[in-house]
């Protein structure tokens, strides 16, 4: 690869940003019917790209037997890479990337957004709990990097701590909700029924009252089996939040899984019976503290 730099040895020299750039003056080519765009009209292609940008460097090159400018530019905020094809005008190339040695000044004018300035932002692309806050430095910026989740999603979210801009979002699965109902109160008694994503189970009315069976495990083959929405009413006197697991085993027992909020519970209750036969409640304590 053959490189060209423009210096001020010829006439019709252009400063840039300190970098010398000669007008016009293009080495020769062997094929003169494929003449060559002059500097000054590169330079303008790249400044009609880049609004509001000032370019640094220029040169000529050759790759591949085609000659084409390399034209660097800054807008104060973003540093550009730019091929413009030294025949046709054509840009072959476009690169953006923030200036690396931009910092910002943080100044009565320019204060970092509060905690809870940040969470309302993030909050509008993102739901449900914050479950990790931080501020952090990159490049001399000024960064809140927050983690929220939901019942089903986590997010990675990173802020502007100035300007509040978006710098990373990214939304990742971490949990398949089999099913949802709306969270009830502990003392709620009813049954509800619920929204299934792919159901087999039929939805029926919701019954107008539960009462446990007291018999014997050796005389509940005679009864008839509750139906899921039934467990459910019983599960719900004990337990309150969406049903997140729910499933028959082999020895007529229903093994239900309910969350709400930070709360998780487990239930074990026979399948003729309605008794609880096993009940476990969990607090995730794993939350974000308020220390910046």
């Amino acid at each position: 690869m053959k490189k060209w730099m423009f210096i001020p040895a010829l006439a019709g020299v252009v400063a840039i940003g300190g970098v010398a750039l000669a007008d016009d003056s293009v080495p020769s080519t062997d094929k003169p019917a494929d003449k060559l765009i002059s500097l000054q009209a590169a330079k303008q292609i790249a400044i009609e790209k880049v609004k509001n940008g000032v370019v640094t460097e220029i040169e000529l090159d050759k790759d591949d037997g085609r000659y084409h400018f390399d034209v660097d530019l800054k807008d104060g905020k973003y540093e550009y890479d730019l091929e413009v094809d030294a025949y046709t005008g054509a840009i072959i190339k476009f690169e953006k990337e923030l200036e690396k040695d931009r910092k910002q000044a943080v100044s009565q004018s320019q204060k970092l957004l509060t905690k809870e300035e940040a969470i309302a932002i993030a909050k509008t692309k993102a739901a449900g709990t914050v479950k990790e806050f931080e501020l952090d430095s990159d490049d001399g910026r000024k960064e809140y990097d927050i983690e929220m989740r939901d019942g089903e999603f986590k997010y990675e979210i990173e802020l502007d701590a100035v300007t509040g801009e978006f710098l990373k979002f990214e939304k990742e699965r971490y949990r398949n909700v089999k099913t949802e109902v709306k969270a009830q109160p502990q003392t709620e008694v009813k049954v509800q029924t619920e929204k299934v994503a792919a159901s087999t189970l039929k939805v029926v009315e919701p019954a107008k009252e539960q009462q446990v069976v007291k018999s014997d495990d050796k005389k509940s083959n005679k009864k008839t089996m509750l139906t899921k929405e039934q467990v459910i009413a019983i599960a719900k006197q004990h337990a309150s939040g969406v049903v997140t697991d729910f499933e028959l085993d082999d020895d007529n027992v229903y093994e239900i899984e309910m969350e709400d909020g930070d709360i998780e519970y487990e239930l074990e209750i026979h399948a003729y019976t309605g008794k609880i036969l096993s009940f476990e409640r969990d607090v995730d304590n794993d939350d974000d503290n308020d220390d910046d």
